[in-house]
């Protein structure tokens, strides 16, 4: 599973670690709390990341199983391509 950013999300990071998603095309907009801003710098730093990634690059800054955390990142994902913020190939 490839995951790339949507050409037309932009996003904003926030003074106390936390973010805003906005796609310009849709108008929708999504609130991330530090752990899906970290998501999200992942995606956006690379062209394409794969799940695999996401789950090495949290398990890095935060102490957690990847058995709890990967169900996590999927729903992540899921919720921001039903918003159309990223493609998965």
């Amino acid at each position: 599973m490839q995951i790339e950013k949507a050409s037309p999300t932009v996003f904003t990071p926030l003074d106390d670690g936390t973010g805003v998603l906005l796609n310009l095309n849709t108008l929708f907009y999504y609130s991330l709390n530090r752990t899906g801003t970290l998501l999200w710098q992942q995606i956006e730093e690379h062209r394409a990341v794969t799940l695999d990634e996401l789950l090495r690059g949290t398990r890095e800054r935060f102490e957690v199983s990847e058995d709890a955390l990967r169900p996590l990142i999927i729903k992540f994902i899921e919720q921001l391509e039903n918003l159309k913020m990223v493609r998965i190939s």
